[in-house]
C-alpha cells in the first residue's frame, strides 16, 4: 500500500466504501466454495464458512483498530512499527504472492467459463486495461467503477438464486462428513479477504470508529450473504459427484453450466456472475496494488512492472487451466492467511494485557495455515 494520502473527488461515501470492501471480497473465492466443501456436504460447510467469516471479520477490525491508533501510512508500515521490519517483509512477500497467485486463479476460471481463448484474450484486454488505469492512478474512475459493478453483481446474484433454485432438483440436505471440513477452509478464507483495502476506507471515512466498524460490517455481510447462497445453489443444482468432478479438473462451479443439460438462461446468469465476481475483485486489488508497486520500484520501470503484474499470470493460466482450485487454496490458506490473519492477530497477542480470545483467533489462523501446507506436502508425495 502506498505511503501516500489517496483522496477521491467528490468525497467517500459510506455506501461506496462498503462496496468497496464488498467488491474486493467477492471474487474467485466464492466460485469454488462448491468443490472445495462437496466432500463436507451442506452443513458442516454451513459452520465452517460462518466460522471463518466471523474470524476474518474479528481481524479486519483489529487492523482497523492499529491503523487508527497509529501514525502508519499503510498495512506494511503498520506492523513494522509493531512487530519490526522482519515480519513487515513477510506481509509485502505474501501481498505480492498473493496477488499473483489470485490473477492466476482469474484468469484460469475466465478460460474454463468462457471455453475459447479468443473470447478469453478480449475479457482479458478489458480487465487489463482497467487495472492498468487503477495503476496509474485514476481511482476516481475505478471506485466509480466497483460501484456500479458491484451494484450489477447484486442484482445479477439476485436473479441467479430465484432462478437457480426454481430450476435446481439436488436436495441440498445431503450427506455430511465434518472430517472433509478442514480440507475447504482454506478457499473459504479467500473468499473474505478484504484487509488489503482498510487503510483506503480508514483515510476516507476519518477516525471515527464505530462508522469505520459499521461500515466493515456492512461491507463483509455481502459476500458473507454470496458466499452461503452460493454454495447453497451448487449443492442444489449438482451432485456431490458432479462438484467432485469440477474440483478435480480444477474449474470453477459454474463452468460445469456449460457442459449441462440446464437452461440456457441459468447458463447466461452464471457466467455473467462469475465474470463480475471476477470483475470487482480485480479493481479492488488494483487500488491496493498501486501505491505498493510504486514504493517498491521507485520510479524506476513503473509501467513494465505494471504490464507483467498483469499479464504475466496469463500465459501460466492458459497452459494449465485447471489451476483454479489449488491456487485458491494456496492463496487463501497460506498467503491470504498471513496477511489477514496470522500477522495482524500478533501485535495483539505480544500487547501487556494477554487475553485468551486473541490466542483462539490467531490459533485458528495457524491451524488453517497447518491444513494447507499439509494439502501441498502430500499432493508433491503422492
Amino acid at each position: 500500500m502506498s505511503g501516500r494520502c489517496i483522496t477521491f473527488t467528490g468525497g467517500f461515501s459510506r455506501l461506496r466504501a462498503a462496496f468497496l470492501i464488498a467488491g474486493t471480497a467477492i471474487g474467485a473465492g466464492e466460485l469454488g466454495l462448491p468443490m472445495a466443501l462437496s466432500k463436507a456436504g451442506y452443513v458442516p460447510a454451513f459452520f465452517g464458512t460462518l466460522l471463518v467469516y466471523l474470524c476474518m471479520l474479528a481481524s479486519g477490525m483489529l487492523t482497523t483498530k492499529l491503523f487508527l491508533n497509529s501514525h502508519a501510512e499503510d498495512l506494511p508500515s503498520l506492523f513494522r512499527s509493531h512487530l519490526g521490519k522482519c515480519w513487515a517483509g513477510v506481509f509485502n512477500c505474501s501481498y505480492f504472492a498473493l496477488a499473483f497467485c489470485l490473477l492466476v486463479a482469474y484468469w484460469s476460471g475466465l478460460f474454463s467459463l468462457l471455453g475459447g481463448t479468443k473470447l478469453a484474450l478480449a475479457v482479458l484486454g478489458i480487465f487489463a486495461g482497467i487495472l492498468f488505469m487503477g495503476l496509474g492512478g485514476k481511482f476516481l474512475f475505478v471506485t466509480q467503477m466497483n460501484t456500479l459493478l458491484t451494484a450489477a453483481l447484486v442484482a445479477v446474484f439476485c436473479a441467479l438464486i430465484v432462478y437457480g433454485f426454481t430450476h435446481g432438483n439436488q436436495p441440498i440436505a445431503g450427506h455430511q462428513s465434518w472430517k472433509h471440513l478442514p480440507c475447504g477452509l482454506p478457499v473459504i478464507l479467500c473468499s473474505f479477504g478484504y484487509h488489503q483495502v482498510i487503510p483506503i476506507v480508514c483515510k476516507q471515512l476519518g477516525s471515527n470508529k464505530r462508522v469505520i466498524f459499521s461500515t466493515l460490517i456492512l461491507g463483509t455481510i455481502l459476500p458473507l450473504l454470496f458466499a452461503l447462497s452460493v454454495f447453497t445453489l451448487g449443492f442444489h443444482l449438482f451432485s456431490p459427484e458432479e462438484l467432485a468432478l469440477a474440483a478435480k479438473r480444477g474449474i470453477p462451479m459454474f463452468a460445469l453450466l456449460r457442459d449441462s443439460a440446464i437452461s440456457k438462461p441459468l447458463v447466461c446468469l452464471g457466467r455473467c456472475f462469475s465474470l463480475l465476481a471476477i470483475g470487482t475483485s480485480l479493481l479492488g486489488i488494483s487500488l491496493a496494488m498501486r501505491g505498493a508497486i510504486n514504493d517498491l520500484l521507485r520510479g524506476k520501470n513503473r509501467f513494465r512492472m505494471k504490464e507483467m503484474l498483469v499479464l504475466l499470470p496469463f500465459p501460466i493460466a492458459m497452459l494449465n487451466p485447471g489451476l483454479f482450485l489449488f491456487v485458491l487454496g494456496l492463496c487463501g490458506g497460506i498467503f491470504g492467511n498471513l496477511i489477514a490473519g496470522i500477522i495482524p492477530v500478533m501485535p495483539f497477542l505480544l500487547a501487556d494485557r494477554f487475553r485468551f480470545r486473541y490466542l483462539l483467533l490467531w490459533g485458528i489462523f495457524v491451524g488453517i495455515f497447518a491444513i494447507e501446507v499439509s494439502q501441498i506436502v502430500r499432493a508433491a508425495i503422492c
